[in-house]
């Protein structure tokens, strides 16, 4: 049995979660799509919702990013966690793979490399 993908989208901004949502419906084959506008609702929903793919949204400054990246990981080792924010540097990129990121991509490159860093292609 072949069940569709359930993701779970951490971010602050509506509008954002929105527009990967309808994208996410459109290139793949009748996904669960989850959204939590913040950290502690993204814990809830991960225990409830059991998501494969974890989306979060990374704040430089919101050192509780990267706890609820840990959290997740420690609650659902199997899911994959991508994180993405606007920063790369190697000390950030370092912290978020510490935390438990499976992978990070820059914000304007998410709907390029969301995919094929999840293996769909």
């Amino acid at each position: 049995m072949n069940t569709a993908p359930v993701f779970l989208l951490v971010a602050p901004s509506a509008i954002f979660c929105s527009r990967l949502q309808g994208w996410l419906k459109n290139v793949l084959n009748d996904p669960r799509i989850l959204i939590a506008a913040n950290g502690l609702e993204g814990l809830r929903l991960a225990a409830q919702g059991q998501p494969s793919h974890i989306l979060i949204e990374m704040d430089l400054l919101d050192t509780t990013s990267f706890e609820v990246v840990r959290q997740m990981r420690q609650g659902l080792p199997a899911a994959r966690i991508i994180a993405t924010g606007w920063y790369e540097s190697p000390f950030f990129l370092e912290r978020v793979r510490f935390a438990g990121a499976d992978g990070f991509i820059l914000k304007h490159k998410l709907y390029s490399e969301l995919l094929p860093l999840l293996g769909y292609l």
